[in-house]
């Protein structure tokens, strides 16, 4: 009867190490892809995406104001033009 009781809880024990093995290496598999993944965004060296991606959306703000500023401009510039035209008419 100990025997049997003992080679239950081996065959338990093996397959508890062979789940962990199997566990870890998932788990390890996963880290290296989260970190090639963070290397993608971040950048090893050299500008990843999310770097470009606020490069990017600086030049789009930088245009925005640009686009903003020309139209307050232009509308002075119409404005001003409007009331000279207005004013030697009089």
């Amino acid at each position: 009867m100990p025997d049997s009781t003992q080679d239950i809880i081996l065959d338990e024990l093996r397959a508890l190490r062979g789940d962990f093995n199997t566990f870890a290496r998932d788990t390890g598999e996963r880290v290296s892809s989260l970190e090639t993944d963070m290397h993608d965004l971040k950048g090893n060296g050299q500008p990843g995406r999310v770097g470009l991606l606020e490069r990017s959306v600086a030049k789009l703000s930088q245009r925005m104001w640009w686009a903003i500023g020309a139209g307050a401009g232009a509308s002075t510039v119409i404005s001003v033009a409007a009331w000279v035209v207005s004013e030697g008419r009089k």
